[in-house]
């Protein structure tokens, strides 16, 4: 039973105040990490107020979902702040699904779906009866004779909340109609609505709206978070979740077929890519065109295989002993034959980036493939010890990894580093800078850019320092950011182009007359400070 209504409804309320206030209209930066901490602590703060003790790995799993949110502080790469915002909000949901029971590690991938849909059902059906009806128990006890004056007088303040939320609207389109009636009180209700400076009501009326509806769901958060409705034992992940039905020589014959077929794919690799450029010539495909043309497909066979090998343990009645050694065997082959695929697309990737350089799509693979490996011998360790039910827990494990790896890893100057350094070497087609794809980096880049400027290389240093000109050209004309926007990278690099001001004005800023972009002068070629392509690959 809810101890106090009253914490739930101003705690879920004042976290929708503070997404309005962190977020409307401000760009993304340290107020998601802020609003994260604050989420979590109002959470914990409220169990310690009604009493409720949390699971141990709650709090293990809320530290890591502030962990992961850092990046909206410290990255300005866009890849790695949506995928650390995502895992973020993850685990928080994660959280107040396991918040007194802490089952989370012990979930199946199924158990994971129904319990984010029975999440999802809840946080809408179970804050409706504690605002408008009141909780059954508390009306139970407004009919015993044992009732204090108190309670009575606490739920009784609510019904004129919801009176006054209801008297706004109503009042708010009859004073517009008498307004219009009368120009005497138009007047009047226009300086009323000056003190308020309410000049933007309708904006206001929209967030005032936004608030209550996402209090409505906080608040049902908070709740299923502290007082589920069932207490679910603790699943048992090598346990199936539902009777299986597939007979084992089924699975037998498929996993032989796709042994058969990785061990063809295998021969072939070893004969030519593993063979060298010379005898992949011989098949008509340049070496780099050999690269790109395997690498996605290889990927996508690896996650295809595990997605194969979970479905088929999941269904496959392995009742012998015989049986399971057979299963165990040929999905183990099947895996290792993906493992000596994974280096094959390693290599493949290493080729495509010696020829064409480095971009945002080539660096996510990069840091993706270690830990898909990862995954894949995890996999394989769990089928030797007979604890498959884990592969779930598996998942999150490497996720969280590969996220972090790419908040600690500065995608966008590693790019700006291999590329600036590979121009040093040469500046035949392939190897030359590329002043538009450098100025699609994001301001992670400034520092790795701005140190190979002050090595003052012959090859690079006008490009380079043409491309800081027009960054530092483009800081003066922003506004003033909010606080609620602070990332530590972009002032590091606000902060280092204008202690390198003075240098910058040796690349002037001009206009062409028939483009709005502004552009620098280098060696009597224009480069543009916009860049409207969408750089990726």
């Amino acid at each position: 039973m809810i101890k106090n209504t009253s914490r739930f409804l101003i705690a879920g309320l004042l976290i929708a105040w503070f997404v309005d206030f962190l977020f409307y209209k401000k760009p993304f930066g340290i107020a998601f990490t802020l609003w994260v901490f604050i989420t979590v602590a109002v959470l914990f703060i409220i169990s310690y107020l009604e009493k409720i003790k949390p699971h141990r790995l709650s709090y293990v799993l809320a530290g890591v979902a502030i962990v992961l949110s850092s990046a909206s502080f410290l990255r300005m790469e866009p890849f790695t702040q949506t995928i650390s915002a995502l895992a973020s909000l993850a685990l928080m949901m994660l959280v107040t699904i396991t918040f007194r029971d802490g089952h989370w590690p012990y979930f199946r991938l199924l158990d994971y779906v129904l319990k984010g849909l029975k999440w999802l059902l809840t946080i809408f059906s179970i804050p409706w009866p504690v605002i408008f009806q009141g909780q059954k128990k508390n009306n139970q006890e407004e009919n015993s004779d044992n009732v204090e004056s108190k309670p009575q007088n606490k739920r009784a303040v609510w019904p004129i909340l919801r009176g006054l939320l209801l008297s706004i609207p109503i009042l708010l389109v009859l004073a517009s109609l008498l307004a219009s009636a009368d120009p005497i009180f138009e007047k009047g209700l226009n300086d009323f609505f000056k003190i308020f400076q309410i000049e933007n009501i309708a904006e206001y009326i929209f967030r005032l709206v936004n608030i209550l509806l996402m209090g409505y769901l906080f608040i049902g958060v908070l709740i299923q978070a502290i007082y589920p409705k069932n207490q679910d034992p603790q699943p048992q992940p090598n346990q199936p979740s539902f009777s299986k039905f597939l007979g084992s020589v089924e699975a037998k014959i498929v996993f032989i077929s796709i042994n058969l077929l990785f061990a063809a794919f295998l021969v072939i690799q070893f004969r030519y890519f593993f063979g060298g450029q010379a005898n992949i010539s011989e098949t008509g495909f340049t070496y780099s065109e050999y690269a790109r043309r395997g690498f996605g497909e290889i990927i996508t066979v690896a996650v295809l295989s595990l997605l194969i090998y979970y479905v088929f343990h999941s269904i496959t009645r392995l009742e012998s002993t015989n049986q399971k050694q057979w299963f165990s065997g040929l999905s183990i082959l099947v895996f290792v034959q993906v493992l000596v695929m994974l280096v094959s697309s390693y290599q493949r990737l290493v080729l495509y980036e010696q020829a064409y350089g480095f971009s945002r799509l080539r660096t996510y693979s990069h840091l993706f493939l270690p830990w898909l490996a990862v995954l894949i011998i995890l996999v394989i360790i769990l089928e030797l010890v007979q604890r498959q039910g884990h592969l779930a827990f598996t998942i999150v494990a490497v996720a969280a990894g590969f996220v972090i790896t790419c908040i600690a890893f500065n995608i966008d100057g590693f790019i700006a580093k291999q590329n600036i350094q590979r121009a040093t070497l040469s500046d035949q087609e392939g190897y030359a800078l590329d002043f538009y794809y450098i100025s699609e980096l994001s301001s992670d880049a400034v520092p790795v850019i701005l140190e190979s400027y002050l090595e003052d290389n012959s090859s690079t240093k006008d490009l380079l320092g043409a491309n800081l000109s027009c960054r530092w050209n483009e800081i003066q004309k922003q506004e003033t950011r909010p606080w609620q926007s602070f990332n530590i990278s972009r002032a590091r690099s606000v902060s280092l182009l204008n202690q390198y001001q003075q240098k910058w004005q040796q690349y002037p800023i001009q206009q062409d007359e028939s483009r709005v972009d502004d552009y620098v002068l280098v060696v009597g070629e224009k480069y543009f400070c916009a860049n409207h392509a969408n750089w990726i690959d």
